[in-house]
């Protein structure tokens, strides 16, 4: 134990002072962030459901639909094998799934962790 405190005060003790100048700041920045945290939360909340939001009506719902199609499109000629397999891998539920993974992740870690569901609308349609 002894050993591994003076390895660890060894290696402090190599910094030079510019370093120790920004490890201060990096400290004071994340004392900041963790004192005002409820505040980041809902910040993050708010751009939580702000990309949810445009993915089920707005902008990137259009972008979504335009993808799915170019997929479709530029894999008409190739062989059955590869169409079905990219088709797979790049279909509508496979990347609605992927980015609602991203938001959860994205939620869990810096927000409240709400549930995402960007396509409820076809979920409930589809019932």
């Amino acid at each position: 134990m002894q050993n591994l405190i003076n390895k660890g005060i060894t290696y402090f003790g190599r910094f030079t002072q510019e370093q120790w100048i920004w490890m201060a700041v990096a400290g004071v920045i994340l004392i900041y962030v963790l004192y005002n945290r409820k505040k980041y939360i809902g910040l993050f909340d708010n751009a939580v459901i702000m990309a949810e939001t445009s993915f089920k009506y707005g902008e990137n719902k259009r972008k979504l639909n335009a993808a799915v199609k170019f997929v479709e499109v530029r894999t008409e000629t190739l062989p059955i094998p590869a169409k079905l397999l990219i088709r797979h891998f790049l279909s509508r539920k496979r990347i609605i799934y992927t980015i609602e993974k991203t938001l959860q992740k994205f939620s869990d870690t810096f927000g409240s962790g709400r549930k995402i569901d960007i396509d409820e609308e076809e979920e409930n349609g589809s019932n």
